[in-house]
């Protein structure tokens, strides 16, 4: 399972409630409501964000318009920690993903508590890591598996093991539209939506209630291979 926790695009990070009471009283917070840009290309970053609430996309934009989605964030992110390290504008778009609360810690702030305190500092360096192994993973993606496997080990990465109906069908945690998979895995939306009937006629998936569920069997076939990996 480890494997689909490192290609997740949706990982759910740990809250921390020692880690918020530090942060609190520094932040300025941002309540924003699905699909609302809040940094575009070329932004100056005099902070780092932190996910209180809510989901967050990070993208970049080909010429063409074409959309490819780094990675999702859920409540208990941060982000924009490289950008204000190197002094540098951020490099991608940011926007909510549903209903979202941000906190913003000002760089003074990020700069000082990074210095002093293990518990920010080890908090920081975690995100960056698993950032950094979500980009290598995707490149491995890209290069070494087709277009199917991976739509299915996104769906995978985000199967609710305590939700299961009628004994065989596993719901999921994050709910992607076609357009969002396609950005996500680097493939045409029509490419996406020929794939998901294969595999829906396939029985890997099905689609309920307009929902994505995952086979239970195909699931565990799947986790086993990667742990063994």
């Amino acid at each position: 399972m480890q494997h689909f926790l490192n290609s997740s695009f949706t990982i759910p990070a740990e809250r921390n409630e020692q880690l918020e009471t530090l942060l609190k009283p520094h932040c300025r917070i941002f309540p924003y409501p699905a699909k609302t840009k809040f940094l575009e290309y070329g932004d100056t970053m005099d902070g780092v964000y932190y996910v209180f609430q809510g989901r967050t996309k990070h993208y970049i934009l080909a010429e063409d318009g074409a959309e490819k989605i780094l990675y999702c964030l859920s409540a208990g992110w941060f982000f924009g920690e490289t950008p204000l390290t190197l002094h540098e504008c951020t490099g991608l778009i940011s926007e909510t993903m549903e209903p979202s609360i941000l906190w913003k810690i000002p760089y003074s702030v990020y700069d000082r508590l990074f210095d002093e305190n293990k518990l920010f500092r080890t908090a920081i360096m975690n995100c960056m890591s698993r950032k950094m192994l979500i980009m290598r993973h995707e490149i491995e993606n890209q290069v070494f598996n087709p277009c199917k496997q991976r739509i299915l080990q996104l769906l995978c990465s985000t199967v609710d093991e305590s939700s299961l109906e009628e004994g065989k069908w596993y719901n999921l945690t994050t709910h992607y539209t076609q357009y969002e998979i396609s950005t996500i895995i680097g493939s045409a939306r029509v490419t996406t939506s020929k794939l998901i009937n294969e595999l829906c006629n396939e029985g890997v998936i099905r689609i309920l209630n307009r929902k994505l569920q995952v086979s239970k069997t195909v699931y565990e076939e799947i986790s086993d291979q990667m742990d063994f990996l």
